[in-house]
């Protein structure tokens, strides 16, 4: 093969390979209904938490989340707070923690809550809202 063989060989390649990639998938680096990037954090002007989510995710501030049972409202239900796997309280407290810091935001099913956070107790949880910072 000659040079310029190569080189037309290699334009079509790379112009190919990123095609064969799924548009199915999400990484845990790309916003969704249940994650928020720190792109999509920085962008939205917010002064706490409870700002932020109720602009991106405002679904998440709903008793019951997303995906729930009975069109997001489950009785008797309630969703926690996590900032960086300490548990803070329930959506009231999101008011009080700064939205500057925060890197990601997550929300996480009850019954996966109960497998990877501490501290979930035994009341009836909808759900869970972990926030991370960027120190973290």
């Amino acid at each position: 093969m000659n040079r310029s063989t190569v080189s037309t060989l290699a334009i079509v390649i790379s112009a190919l390979v990123p095609a064969c990639a799924s548009t199915n998938t999400v990484s845990a680096k790309e916003s969704s209904a249940e994650y928020v990037t720190n792109v999509e954090i920085a962008r939205t002007p917010a002064s706490n938490a409870y700002d932020l989510v109720s602009r991106l995710r405002p679904n998440w501030l709903r008793q019951g989340g997303i995906g729930s049972v009975g069109g997001g409202r489950i009785s008797g239900q309630v969703t926690l707070v996590y900032l960086d796997g300490n548990r803070v309280g329930y959506t009231d407290s999101l008011r009080g923690i700064s939205a500057n810091g925060i890197a990601t935001m997550e929300w996480v099913e009850a019954a996966r809550a109960e497998t990877i956070l501490r501290g979930i107790g035994t009341e009836p949880i909808a759900g869970v809202i972990v926030l991370k910072t960027a120190t973290r």
